[in-house]
């Protein structure tokens, strides 16, 4: 059996937010993991994932600079009609009437995951978010129960709030990775750990191979895959927002 080998990616030329983005998903599939892969391996992940954090605290200082002023307005709307639906749910779940009673515990336990979706980072709300909304749109279940309960137009109105937030979070995105931290300084050491790591996990699999490290470089070899895909190309996972509100 030949010798594994990750499929050729020049790292350098990812977008400062695809990089972050490959590191981050390569450091989440790693960890479940790192008892099986070998103190060397080990020694090198945790790295990355100290160099990748760095990184994406600056990444997320630079664009919050940019971003706060015009998203801050957005994100209060948003905000403010998820509140507005959560409370008439809880009104009419206590409330007398059986029927809307019955119609509010049906949205009530399918809101349940998703009740406190304001308070986490704005670009993580959104997400979570459009998922709600994807939910809720496909079950006519729940579309009845917001009918009879008159907040089918606030679940539009999220979706329409949601957009624009994430709209403008998009473009300003764009224009702060453009102005701010094409040129980020803490860009090569974390490509230096992602590399570093890479070049371990080969050293290991082809070394000391186990089910656990043979299964976890084709996972992370899929990833250089999908994003030497989009070498030298505009960002497409955008970096995850460690900021809270």
């Amino acid at each position: 059996m030949s010798n594994l080998s990750f499929t050729s990616l020049h790292v350098n030329n990812q977008t400062i937010n695809n990089a972050f983005a490959l590191f981050k998903s390569s450091i989440d599939i790693a960890v479940p993991v790192k008892s099986y892969l070998g103190e060397i391996v080990n020694a090198a992940l945790t790295k990355l994932i100290s160099d990748n954090e760095n990184f994406g605290q600056q990444i997320n200082k630079n664009q919050k600079s940019g971003l706060t002023d015009d998203l801050k307005p957005l994100d209060k709307d948003r905000d403010d009609t998820e509140a507005e639906i959560n409370r008439t749910v809880t009104f009419y779940a206590k409330g007398s009437d059986t029927t809307k009673k019955a119609f509010a515990q049906k949205l009530k336990l399918f809101l349940t995951p998703y009740w406190d979706a304001a308070a986490l980072p704005q670009n993580t709300q959104t997400g979570v978010v459009s998922e709600m909304l994807g939910k809720y749109k496909t079950s006519p279940e729940l579309v009845a129960a917001a009918k009879a309960l008159g907040i089918d137009t606030l679940f539009t109105a999220l979706e329409t709030k949601n957009n624009a937030f994430d709209a403008v979070y998009k473009s300003r995105n764009d224009e702060s990775s453009q102005a701010k931290i094409s040129g980020s300084s803490l860009k090569p050491v974390a490509v230096a750990s992602y590399n570093q790591f890479c070049t371990a996990m080969e050293q290991a699999v082809n070394l000391t191979p186990n089910e656990q490290n043979i299964a976890l470089f084709y996972k992370l070899d899929e990833f250089r895959k999908k994003y030497h895909a989009m070498e030298g190309g505009k960002d497409t996972p955008a970096p995850v927002d460690t900021t809270t509100k």
